[in-house]
């Protein structure tokens, strides 16, 4: 006979069997779902307690259906004190630097020995565009391409008919039915169809 357990699921006490035990935890099963009980309530994720199906259950509670069981960890006591966290210092040392006594001779024979700061150097510059040359490009599109949506015909459009960006209709030349265009920018003026029965 299964063991009846009764623990704390959704803000409600509920009854349910015994499936397996693992340490604290009690795998519990309950409407078709399984649950895991720590302490007569079962466990959440989040707002919602946490349940399994048989194909998504944890490798261990699987194990422990069919009876093989985790080796036992015996149960270790710790104090307060251990839980509360280690703080630690390290202390670095100061390096104290140390002034060189350099002698006045000494000194004018290193400026001898360094070379000389260039002078006059020039810089290299990239050659000067002049701004008035560069003219922008401008593309003056005079029609938009279009595709019937009922027979994939394609026909250009004059760019004038719909420029304004608000929809119209337009007859199909091959199959003579009207469909909806309305003209997109992007880099070119495209043409968005829409069919209508």
């Amino acid at each position: 006979m299964e063991e009846t357990i009764t623990f704390w699921l959704d803000n409600k006490i509920s009854s349910g069997f015994k499936v397996a035990e693992i340490g604290g935890q009690t795998l519990v099963s309950y409407r078709d779902k399984y649950y895991i009980v720590v302490g007569g309530a079962a466990q959440m994720r989040g707002v919602r307690p946490l349940h399994f199906s048989k194909t998504s259950m944890p490798l261990i509670w699987k194990k422990a259906l069919k009876g093989i069981m985790p080796p036992q960890v015996d149960a270790i006591e710790h104090t307060e004190d251990e839980y509360l966290p280690v703080t630690t210092s390290t202390k670095k040392e100061r390096t104290v630097m140390q002034k060189s006594t350099i002698s006045l001779s000494e000194r004018t024979e290193e400026q001898s020995l360094a070379p000389a700061p260039l002078q006059n150097v020039q810089k290299r510059t990239a050659p000067s565009k002049n701004t008035s040359d560069i003219k922008p490009v401008k593309i003056a599109q005079s029609v938009v391409a279009t595709t019937c949506p009922y027979c994939s015909h394609k026909q250009d459009i004059p760019f004038e008919k719909g420029k304004n960006g608000k929809p119209f209709f337009v007859p199909c030349p091959r199959c003579s039915t009207e469909f909806a265009v309305r003209f997109v920018p992007v880099t070119l003026y495209q043409a968005q169809v829409a069919a209508f029965k």
